[in-house]
């Protein structure tokens, strides 16, 4: 029998894919206005790829420190600042008039955007105790990737070839002070901005085991090791294809837009084939390993390419494969560890390290394809998605046989 949403879970869910939606056009539209900045600017590409190198590094560090915070605090809360932060930080930027200014504004609104995702698995951890009905709970999350990508290009992509690139941050602020004052009000009427303590006996429920000794032994490091590669890969897709796009096009900024908005569209199959795999019984390891190895299939054949709808489409693919293993990493992994209570924790960690690999993305994947070409920053992103394969694959037989020996050992 098919279960439903509580009121509350309802409640919580489509409030906490309103709010991600609304992070996501506060962070991806840097990438459509790239163009736009590196113009007024005079920037080279390793120059604008700093952006998103800074923006990284930043979330990353706040990935780690939100990750131990969102377990002692009330996440709610914490979600709620994270959004207003990010809509005056955007709002600030389009009034930015010099490249230091844009990186340090943008380096603060990756701290408030790092103190969103670890505090909405928190709230899932908390109120989704029913494994289907987590899923699904997973699954609508999991929009806010398709739905933010496709809204942060379509709006900014447009207003920066229309209007200029400062108003790519201007408008999106203002749709996230919008969001976060009606998310104010919903989940104060809803009472889940009260705190609600989950109380777990840690790693004691574990045989004795200590937190450590399990994430070894699940193979929780080569998970780390994948999500910084699967991060260069994404993260590299993302912030270059308006670029990419826009040189084939010979500089016709609004065919170009319309061409990148290819690959969110296309990114809904890559969700969809994850939560299939899933329905069928696959571990999220092994789902996430299938979808990375469409960057193994595509990027070389990138290579062989140069026409627009061909190289969107083939981005596209790469990119719907990149973000249907994104909710198996940072979200249905970390969950496995909530019987340690440490789904905050490893979430953070998951998304730090993701970001590291974005930080590489941007100033050392700029300088590739600006010294060496888009077809050897093609040939990193291969290389990378094979290594990432290779890497889920022993991950996911590690994790695997400890939870299979952990649940024999209880009966």
């Amino acid at each position: 029998m098919k279960k439903t949403f509580s009121p509350l879970q309802r409640t919580l869910v489509l409030t906490c894919t309103v709010i991600y939606t609304a992070a996501y056009i506060c962070r991806l539209n840097a990438s459509a206005a790239l163009s736009g900045i590196m113009g007024e600017l005079s920037l080279s590409m390793g120059q604008a790829g700093a952006l998103q190198t800074v923006f990284a590094a930043v979330y990353a560090v706040g990935q780690l420190v939100n990750g131990v915070i969102v377990d002692r605090v009330n996440p709610a809360k914490y979600m709620l600042l994270g959004i207003l932060g990010s809509a005056l930080c955007n709002f600030m930027m389009g009034f930015c008039g010099a490249f230091p200014a844009l990186i340090a504004v943008w380096a603060l609104n990756a701290a408030f955007q790092s103190m969103m995702w670890t505090p909405i698995m928190r709230l899932v951890a908390l109120h989704f105790k029913d494994i289907q009905v987590r899923e699904r709970a997973n699954m609508m999350l999991a929009l806010t990737l398709i739905v933010g990508h496709f809204l942060a290009w379509a709006i900014s992509g447009f207003l920066s070839a229309r209007v200029g690139w400062r108003y790519s941050f201007i408008v999106p602020a203002c749709v996230a002070f919008a969001v976060f004052a009606g998310s104010v009000y919903v989940l104060e009427r809803s009472g889940l901005c009260h705190y609600e303590k989950d109380v777990r006996a840690g790693a004691a429920a574990l045989s004795g085991e200590g937190t450590a000794s399990v994430l070894v032994s699940t193979g929780f490091f080569l998970v780390l090791i994948t999500c910084m590669l699967y991060g260069f890969i994404r993260d590299g897709v993302v912030t270059w294809t308006p670029t990419i796009l826009n040189q084939i096009g010979g500089g016709e900024a609004v065919t170009s837009t319309a061409f990148s908005l290819i690959l969110p569209l296309i990114n809904i199959s890559g969700v969809i084939t994850g939560f299939t795999l899933r329905r069928r019984g696959a571990r999220p390891h092994g789902v996430a390993a299938a979808l990375m190895a469409l960057a193994v299939i595509c990027a070389p054949v990138l290579m062989l390419t140069s026409g627009m709808l061909q190289t969107a489409v083939l981005l596209g693919l790469i990119c719907a494969g990149m973000y249907g293993a994104n909710t198996m990493l940072t979200a249905l992994i970390p969950l496995e560890y909530n019987c340690v209570g440490k789904t905050g924790m490893t979430a953070g960690l998951i998304d730090s390290v993701i970001y590291a690999g974005s930080a590489l993305a941007g100033v050392f994947g700029g300088s590739i394809y600006e010294t060496l070409g888009r077809n050897t920053l093609y040939g990193t992103w291969a290389a990378a998605g094979l290594a990432s394969v290779a890497l889920m694959t022993a991950a996911g037989r590690m994790s695997a046989r400890y939870w299979r020996a952990h649940r024999n050992s209880e009966t």
